[in-house]
């Protein structure tokens, strides 16, 4: 029965292969079949090489392949080729947008969307719709992505053209890049799509990957078998729902979906690159590592196999080879196409690094660099705020207080504080002797999580550095409301806390109020609770001066003041 189904396979690709329309092209490079795609796109240009369309498509094909200078140069053909076709416009512009070239690219799309809309062409409404919707698909993603401004050009796309199915699958891209943690709104958006077009597999497909997203395997598994039931020669279903078999633990099933993948590509180097990249997922680390050193062994030159190896190399904890990979990458990659990850990796890679240095050694200073890695990781991806605090926290270990802060404090402005976001902007403050800084990061810390008497501690501390002088004694509130918040187990296990806040109650009623009585109660308690500590002595001591020696302890320090 496999014989019968591979040799089945094979047939179709043969027939395929032969005299395909433009529209079969582009369905092939949506099926990630790049290298039969180019096949089919020379043939059509070599039929009419003044195709502005085909010459567009073609560098799509290029684009999606993640190799951008023969896209720019099928772009270049194309507009070449036939001026007044706005699509080549768009391609040039989208190039333009991924390295960061807003304005240029601006220029472009306007420009494409100019030349649709010419009365003097005559191009139908369907055009202009593709039209908007390839400026959309440029701006939603990527480095420098613009969902708001994307999603604008999507809806003129639908208002030209209500029954694109790629529209509605874009959109629904769309709105997962804006928020990937809400499905809703990009399954409805793909669920329209199969209704304008059932035989679409890459609709169904899409609606797969919401179900694998939501940890749906089976329901995953399902779609993506109705997407290759549609269409057999449909190679992202395949890797998908090899991920999805993966996830669910059917093993087999998941190289058996991944080996009709690489059989769909057969002779493509790419296709590979991708297999390389579900291994990495699959955490077949060093299947990963061995597939990417053939593909390397092969000539092929991708940068992301050098990506791919760092990451590898990291997961597996060889911290040496996973730098010099990512060293060798990011010197390769076009800087446009260098992502958050990478970064993180990089960071991780530091670190461990960082960790195998025997103190004392004169090397690089790898957590430094590990730190700057996080930051430019949090930087440009919103999604990765949580690298601030890992910056953070290396930040506080090479005691680099004031970049520690400024981590929280971009993590905080974020948008999407949580409370211990402000714990840890409150001990980096304090670490650093940043006084004003520790006391409104305490402040909000006890308003958001009032039961837990950690945060009057530190509050309390950050008041007593702005009182250097013991002037306000600001502290005071703070450290009886940190005795009243702690339960009995925690002034058993942290001894020293309850000494520090009898300690500075002690000293406050000594010399501010002069009330010698409670001061003597306050030092009595510090030598009760005898947590061994500098603070210990000096209580003592305190409680054999003559001021205090004969004064009888207050009866009323057993309960403070509310």
């Amino acid at each position: 029965m496999k014989k019968i189904g591979l040799f089945v396979l094979g047939l179709f690709m043969t027939l395929s292969s032969q005299g395909q329309t433009l529209q079969e092209a582009i369905a092939m490079t949506n099926g990630e079949r790049f290298a039969s795609a180019g096949t089919a796109f020379r043939m059509l240009i070599a039929g009419n090489p003044n195709d502005g369309e085909t010459w567009f498509h073609y560098g799509e094909n290029f684009y999606w392949n993640d190799k951008l200078d023969s896209a720019q140069f099928c772009y270049q053909q194309g507009a070449s080729a036939n001026p007044r076709h706005p699509l080549s416009y768009v391609g040039l512009g989208k190039l333009l947008w991924i390295h960061g070239k807003k304005d240029e690219a601006q220029a472009k799309f306007t420009e494409a969307i100019a030349a649709s809309v010419d009365k003097a062409n005559k191009f139908p409404k369907k055009l202009q719709a593709e039209t908007e919707r390839e400026v959309a698909e440029a701006m939603g993603f990527g480095n420098h992505k613009d969902t708001g401004k994307a999603m604008e050009h999507i809806e003129k796309a639908l208002l030209l053209d209500p029954s694109d199915p790629e529209a509605f699958i874009l959109k629904g891209d769309l709105q997962l890049e804006a928020n990937p943690s809400d499905a809703t709104g990009p399954l409805v958006n793909y669920k329209r799509a199969i209704d304008l077009q059932p035989s679409s597999a890459r609709a169904v497909a899409k609606k797969a990957l919401m179900y694998h997203r939501a940890v749906n395997y089976a329901a995953a598994i399902s779609e993506y078998t109705k997407a290759i039931g549609l269409d057999a020669a449909f190679a992202p279903a395949y890797s998908g729902r090899a991920e999805s078999f993966f996830m669910d633990k059917q093993y087999d099933l998941a190289t058996a979906d991944y080996n009709t993948y690489l059989a769909l590509n057969k002779g493509d180097r790419s296709a590979r690159v991708r297999y390389a990249k579900f291994l990495f997922l699959s955490k077949k680390y060093d299947e990963a590592i061995a597939e990417i050193n053939s593909l390397r062994g092969s000539g092929e030159t991708d940068a992301t196999l050098k990506r791919l190896l760092g990451y590898a190399n990291v997961e597996k904890g060889n911290f040496e080879e996973a730098k010099t990979a990512l060293d060798e990458y990011f010197i390769e990659q076009d800087p446009a196409k260098i992502i958050a990850q990478d970064y993180e990796y990089m960071a991780k890679a530091y670190a461990g690094l960082a960790g195998t240095v025997p103190a004392g050694t004169s090397v690089a200073n790898y957590d430094s660099l590990a730190c700057e890695m996080c930051m430019r990781a949090a930087t440009i991806d919103r999604n990765k705020d949580y690298m601030y605090l890992e910056a953070a926290k290396l930040f506080i270990k090479t005691k680099k207080f004031d970049r520690a802060v400024e981590a929280m404090r971009a993590k905080i402005a974020n948008g999407k504080p949580e409370t211990n976001d402000y714990y840890y902007l409150g001990d980096a403050a304090l670490k650093g002797k940043m006084w004003a800084t520790a006391d409104s990061a305490w402040a909000t810390y006890t308003e958001r999580n009032p039961k837990a008497y950690q945060g009057y501690k530190y509050r309390a501390r950050a008041q007593v550095g702005m009182d250097s002088a013991r002037t306000t004694w600001g502290a005071r509130p703070y450290f009886e409301e940190m005795l009243r918040k702690m339960k009995p187990e925690e002034m058993t296990k942290s001894p020293g806390d309850v000494e520090e806040a009898y300690f500075y109650l002690g000293f406050f009623n000594y010399y501010s109020v002069k009330d010698l009585h409670m001061a003597k109660c306050m030092f009595e308690k510090v030598k009760t609770v005898n947590a061994g500590t500098a603070n210990t002595k000096i209580a003592m001591d305190m409680l054999l001066t003559k001021e205090l020696k004969d004064v009888s302890a207050s009866g009323t320090c057993e309960v403070l003041p509310q």
